[in-house]
């Protein structure tokens, strides 16, 4: 792999572990609030799409450093 496809795969795999992180304090939030309301379904059907989207984004990290 030349520099150049190096950087390239560098500042995606940044920008992945970024929104990761994003997707991360929001399920923190979600799940705080989740322990004073234990019987919103909203918070948790929110807290699993957040986890879906999570592991999505970490096939596609995973797939990126695999095919390089």
């Amino acid at each position: 792999m030349n520099p150049y496809e190096q950087l390239q795969l560098n500042k995606e795999l940044e920008k992945i572990a970024k929104q990761r992180i994003e997707i991360h304090k929001k399920r923190i939030k979600l799940s705080e609030e989740l322990e004073r309301d234990f019987d919103n379904k909203d918070l948790q059907n929110r807290i699993i799409e957040l986890e879906e989207e999570s592991q999505k984004l970490k096939k596609k990290s995973e797939t990126l450093q695999n095919n390089f």
